[in-house]
């Protein structure tokens, strides 16, 4: 039973406020295309460029689908205080996953970061997601390190976003803890992610990719390889213009010209130039196969 989850946006207004109306109505139509659920206030979602009030608002949307779908409210930040702070708010809302990338910034140490986890998931009494995006963070998780190896065996850490193209790391994870749960986080390695043992996937793309990569994954447990490798190739000619041009600006676009308005991205993200939307409608007519 592999999970697919969407790393959702978060829609702005004419004005840059969250939009409401837009998150619904992306919410239900991931939802009709069978996404599990959803990765609240990520990287696609503009995490750190959001205020208290607007990260706690996306949790609060997120939740009247608690009992549809399954929700992760990302609550990482760089102080413990913060973390906690959001992840309480996510708690009182019902919602049951509480995910964080580690601290950043600072060099904080491994024992730092481990206790960082520990009081996130003292505070919701549950063990929580560690979001590794050490290509962001700059932080690795670093598996030859007594205090990570301790924190992923405690209970306190319960299941992993693996967004690292290092897929051995994900495979020794499961050596230190063999009931971690480990969800790809690079869907440009979907077939890959699964031959490692991934449990699931959470990413960017599927707000408007989804029936694609859900192809893409069930033709690789059918034990259609080369099916399956042929519509990743496919997939990722899209993910090539997606990325190169700016993650969250390409994200809205498309999602806007699917008939949801996203809004912009907030600066210093920048929007898409009338060249570079172009190039994104184009490959996605080339390529984009199953809507």
């Amino acid at each position: 039973m592999k999970k697919l989850y969407v790393a959702s946006i978060t829609p702005f207004d004419q004005e840059g406020k969250i939009n409401g109306k837009a998150a619904r109505q992306l919410w239900e139509k991931n939802i009709s295309q069978g996404a599990d659920g959803f990765f609240i206030g990520g990287s696609s979602g503009e995490c750190f460029l959001l205020t208290r009030e607007e990260r706690v608002r996306s949790f609060e949307l997120a939740s009247e689908y608690k009992d549809r779908a399954d929700i992760f409210a990302h609550v990482g930040a760089i102080s413990t205080e913060e973390a906690v702070f959001y992840a309480k708010e996510a708690k009182e809302m019902g919602i049951p996953n509480i995910a964080a990338t580690p601290p950043i910034y600072f060099g904080f140490s491994e024992k730092e970061i481990a206790g960082y986890y520990y009081d996130i998931a003292e505070a919701v009494g549950h063990p929580v997601l560690y979001y590794n995006i050490p290509s962001s963070t700059h932080k690795n998780l670093n598996l030859s390190s007594p205090e990570i190896q301790a924190l992923l065996k405690s209970g306190a850490v319960g299941s992993v976003k693996h967004t690292n193209l290092d897929m051995l790391q994900m495979e020794r994870m499961h050596n230190v803890n063999p009931d971690i749960i480990c969800y790809g986080g690079f869907e440009s390695c979907m077939v890959a992610f699964l031959a490692f043992g991934c449990e699931g996937f959470i990413g960017s793309s599927f707000n408007f990719m989804l029936p694609q990569f859900k192809k893409v994954m069930e033709l690789y447990l059918e034990g259609k390889g080369e099916e399956a490798r042929v519509l990743q190739a496919k997939s990722n000619n899209i993910l090539d213009v997606l990325l190169r041009n700016g993650l969250c600006a390409n994200l809205k676009h498309v999602v806007s010209g699917q008939g949801i308005w996203a809004g912009d991205v907030r600066k210093p993200l920048l929007p898409l130039t009338e060249d570079q939307k172009a190039e994104m409608d184009q490959v996605l007519e080339q390529y984009l196969e199953i809507c």
